[in-house]
């Protein structure tokens, strides 16, 4: 018996909804190009997860705590590192305002994540 399309498309299908990345009644019926979109998006859905995840991982592997972050750069600086990581779990960005912002992107930039933001 061969593995066909529809074959690799159910057990997309199965494996994201196993994961929670979709709902079962989210996979549309005889409509392939329409589940990919949903497949696909939601596989970027999960990667951004990953990332933002790693983020927070990283950056608590850096500092001693965020109380810390925020006793030496201030309250303003620990929520820019929030803004950050949720526009990397949105996919979107942040600007940078002045000097201090800008110093915060460029220490990210040095970590594995960095390549990311």
């Amino acid at each position: 018996m061969t593995y066909s399309c529809s074959d690799f498309f159910d057990d997309v299908m199965r494996c994201l909804v196993e994961s929670k990345a979709i709902d079962s009644t989210d996979i549309p019926d005889d409509d392939p190009g329409a589940g990919a979109d949903i497949a696909v998006n939601a596989i970027v859905t999960v990667r951004r997860a990953d990332l933002s995840s790693q983020f927070v991982r990283e950056l608590l592997d850096e500092v001693e705590s965020l109380g810390a972050v925020a006793e030496v750069h201030g309250p303003d600086d620990v929520a820019f590192l929030f803004y950050l990581q949720a526009a990397i779990l949105n996919g979107s960005s942040v600007e940078a305002h002045g000097t201090e912002d800008s110093e915060l992107l460029a220490s990210c930039h040095q970590h594995p994540h960095g390549r990311h933001t």
